[in-house]
């Protein structure tokens, strides 16, 4: 009966400066600190806000997690923004009172070919992106609070994609902010989720004479993460003085010598040593960079048993220069490093096939992309035995005779996942093999994990094909119940206890979340709403200071301070740090601004991968 019901209904500013100060605490049920190690120093003190121009997106009428097409693939020696080597920090100090000779920079732009910073970005909303205002009239200063005190990599692959589609968006800047310092923190943040090439590209989109000092601040790690030495080329002079950073003095002779200056890179490359810009592990890596230049004879050795932490500029530099660093450096670095490996032209097979669940996870590559990995690592003669067998299961999952075979394949990729990311990594793997595979009674024993691969990666027709299979309060059912685009009805109380009943999640975390996401979709009747509730005793429909900003933005059609917002609340290692109310607000604001694809998408995901 619950088969043939779920196919029937198938087929048929408020208080804004309050909130700035209620960021940091919005995953109060989570821990304090969500931001991992390797990016653990201080961020850039913020930039002035000089005052040029002021400023829902549209929605996407199905999801797609094609999240790497739009980008090609961070610096220091502790992990963030400004690192330039901690050992520099401090020799910094010590050289103040030495006059630096005055050097005048020149950008020769044409004035047809100078960028507006009344709008930054790659794409419009013509061409897949957010409409130009996205932001309304909200204040700069207030988004860029937000911006900055959003703590990633976030919960959710789909806020992930979401809200880096957003960043990358060709949006009307917002008043109050400068137009630089404002796509510094947008690429900031897309770094700190993992998306390293964007960050770039994103930075790319100013030109090098409207630069200011955080705008130097970020682009330097966003060159380090890609590995782009010569990205820091137009920009080395004049961020060497904006910032007096070591990375971006160290830039200058390495970018004299990818000139073929080896006279000036040598001259400089020797004033760093002598001035202590960089010490140890990271000014050999320097000398080694130099060394890779036009006519470059330095022969440089690197021991990395000598660098005890993870930093950008190790990365960076040592990608460039074919002196990859050691796994046991890689461990040390927070989450969001498996997205920019992942991305890595330069990375290692082994380093790659490292990262990619991880990246996945995270919501930084796609499907397609991951099986590309995979199937390299089965191809390559020297690749490990664990990726060969990985790889020959990705493969049987893809290609064998028989949905039996395929579907077999899939579950023992699901199986043998160690850990909560590495098994949600393995839905996204599986995704276009599951969406392949013509619903059956033969394989309703894996019906719930074959939907949960498919929304993985915004396959949501083709999940609906498996109403009929289901039943009725199962994972599948509930899933589909929230992913569904074309769902018609409202779902009872009753059907929501039959859920609950075979909920084996801790403290009935799929249920709640099952009930906020339906409740913000507005697909459960208002009663079973508080009925439900007292059941699982919670309150999905809770205010804050946040629910109130995030109604009061969807109320106006900004759908990018909606998105914003959304992010904030999805601060987390897992959706086990998320609150249900988070859920329900996020949910019903993306639904009004006309985000509904992305709205079912983040519903369903809550309640397959809590």
């Amino acid at each position: 009966m619950a088969k043939q019901r779920i196919s029937i209904l198938l087929c048929a500013t408020a208080s804004l400066a309050a909130l700035v100060y209620t960021l940091p605490a919005m995953g109060q049920q989570g821990p304090e600190s969500l931001l991992p190690p390797g990016f653990n120093d201080p961020a850039p003190p913020p930039a002035s806000r000089p005052s040029p121009p002021a400023s829902s997106a549209s929605p996407s009428t199905r999801p797609s997690d094609a999240v790497s097409g739009t980008a090609p693939a961070p610096t220091g020696t502790s992990g963030t923004v400004a690192e330039g080597a901690a050992d520099a920090a401090a020799a910094d100090g010590v050289e103040g009172d030495e006059e630096e000779e005055e050097t005048e920079i020149r950008y020769d732009v044409p004035p047809t070919a100078r960028r507006s910073l009344k709008a930054v970005g790659l794409f419009t909303d013509a061409s897949g992106g957010f409409p130009a205002n996205a932001f309304g009239g909200t204040d700069g200063a207030f988004l860029t609070q937000v911006l900055t005190r959003t703590k990633a990599p976030l919960a959710s692959r789909w806020g992930t994609i979401m809200t880096r589609r957003l960043l990358a968006s060709r949006t009307v800047t917002p008043r109050n902010v400068n137009g630089a310092d404002w796509t510094a923190e947008r690429s900031w943040l897309l770094l700190r989720m993992g998306d390293a090439v964007v960050a770039r590209q994103l930075v790319q989109q100013v030109d090098p004479d409207r630069y200011t000092k955080r705008l130097y601040q970020v682009a330097m790690p966003a060159f380090l993460a890609n590995a782009d030495l010569s990205a820091m080329c137009p920009l080395a002079e004049a961020g060497a003085r904006q910032t007096n950073e070591a990375t971006w003095r160290m830039a200058q002779p390495i970018c004299a010598s990818l000139a073929g200056e080896q006279g000036r890179a040598t001259a400089l490359i020797n004033q760093a040593r002598g001035r202590g810009w960089m010490k140890g592990t990271d000014l050999l890596l320097g000398e080694k960079a130099v060394g890779a230049g036009v006519q470059g004879r330095r022969s440089v050795k690197i021991e990395w048993e000598n660098a005890k932490s993870f930093s950008t500029w190790r990365h960076g530099v040592g990608q460039a220069t074919g002196v990859e660093p050691p796994q046991t450096l890689y461990a040390k670095a927070g989450r969001q490093v498996d997205g920019w490996v992942a991305q890595l032209p330069t990375a290692s097979l082994a380093s790659k096939m490292r990262a990619v669940s991880g990246a996945a996870a995270l919501g930084v590559i796609s499907n397609r992309t991951m099986v590309d990995i995979f199937s390299i690592a089965f191809e390559d003669p020297d690749a490990a035995s664990d990726m060969k067998a990985k790889g020959e299961l990705l493969r049987t999952a893809y290609a064998a005779g028989s949905n039996a075979a395929k579907v077999g394949a899939m579950a023992s990729l699901w199986d043998g996942s160690s850990t909560s990311r590495d098994r949600n990594a393995a839905l996204v793997l599986t995704a276009r093999a599951a969406a392949l595979i013509a619903p059956s009674e033969d394989h309703a024993a894996q019906a719930d994990r074959l939907i949960a691969s498919m929304l993985s990666a915004g396959f949501d027709e083709q999940a609906v094909r498996w109403a009929s299979i289901v039943d009725g309060g199962s994972l599948g059912w509930g899933l589909l119940a929230t992913a569904s685009p074309g769902w018609r009805g409202t779902i009872s109380e009753r059907e929501l206890d039959d859920f609950r009943s075979n909920d084996d999640s801790s403290d009935y975390r799929r249920s709640k979340m099952l009930l906020a996401g339906l409740a913000g979709l507005g697909r459960v009747q208002g009663a079973a709403i508080s009925g439900f509730a007292e059941t699982l005793e919670t309150n999905v429909r809770k205010e804050t200071a946040w629910s109130r900003a995030i109604g009061a933005a969807a109320e106006r059609g900004e759908s990018g301070t909606v998105v914003l917002l959304s992010a904030a609340a999805l601060q987390g290692e897992g959706w086990q740090d998320i609150p249900a109310h988070h859920l329900y607000h996020i949910v019903r604001a993306l639904k009004q601004v006309g985000l509904d694809a992305e709205a079912r998408m983040i519903a369903a995901e809550a309640v397959s991968w809590s």
